[in-house]
């Protein structure tokens, strides 16, 4: 490339680099009506946004921000990261909903934040969303299939699924219920309860996968499915239509086939 060609792509490059920014934006502890105004901004926006929340804070959903979709903040449809410092971000309403939702099209990034009380599920993602260090905890699911639902592309890393509910449901379900794609790495799913209204329904304590589903060094155990008629529709981790799964330990790998 001669010196004339190398300048015109400086500065095409310089040109472009605006559009190309993060915009970042700090929220004050507490202050959830400034936290679900910046997401719905970051949704119209071209640029990436980065949202920070305050070290060890505490955000607590009083409303739901998105009723018709019942969820506690609105839909993410633009390109957003939250870091969370180890803040919580709660559900702390007699109103019920889910805490984040992912539309079609959008992407999300969750890092070291805790996700508590949601009592629609905690996370439903029809995007792309990564989660790395999040806390998925003491969440319910009420006449929803899953605490989190995946149906399109979710990675989750080093984090922690643990001690929810999911009771009485008249679907299908597990703690974690996948139509898409999901990988999940050096992750837990602990301590987790669920129980379903007719013996026929299929009940996973874990992962109910119906897409396609990855693991690699994720610690399951002590999750509970209650004991109903159909032995062979309970289980930690179980593949459904087209589902299947691969695995891999320090030990190798292997892989998982459908049980219908």
């Amino acid at each position: 490339m001669n010196t004339t060609c190398r300048l015109l792509a400086l500065l095409l490059l310089l040109v472009i680099a605006p559009a190309m920014a993060t915009t970042t934006v700090d929220i004050p502890d507490r202050d959830v009506d400034a936290l679900a105004a910046t997401i719905h901004h970051a949704n119209q926006s071209r640029e990436a946004t980065t949202i920070r929340l305050a070290h060890g804070g505490l955000y607590t959903l009083v409303t739901a921000a998105d009723e018709n979709r019942e969820l506690g903040l609105p839909a993410i449809t633009g390109d957003i990261t939250i870091l969370g410092n180890d803040a919580d971000l709660r559900r702390y309403s007699d109103e019920d909903f889910a805490l984040i939702a992912v539309a079609d099209g959008g992407k999300l990034k969750l890092e070291r934040i805790t996700l508590a009380e949601g009592s629609r599920g905690a996370l439903v993602n029809r995007g792309v969303l990564e989660l790395d260090r999040v806390r998925v905890v003491d969440n319910i699911a009420k006449n929803v299939p899953a605490i989190i639902e995946n149906y399109g592309q979710l990675r989750i890393f080093d984090s922690e699924i643990s001690y929810n509910q999911i009771a009485g449901t008249q679907r299908d379900a597990g703690t974690v219920l996948n139509y898409g794609r999901l990988e999940l790495v050096r992750s837990s799913i602990e301590s987790n309860w669920i129980s379903r209204r007719y013996d026929s329904l299929i009940a996973a304590s874990a992962v109910l996968n119906l897409g396609e589903l990855k693991l690699s060094k994720v610690r399951v155990r002590e999750n509970t499915a209650m004991p109903e008629l159909v032995e062979t529709s309970l289980g930690a981790i179980i593949n459904a239509g087209n589902g299947v799964y691969q695995a891999s330990t320090d030990a190798g790998e292997q892989r998982a086939g459908r049980i219908r």
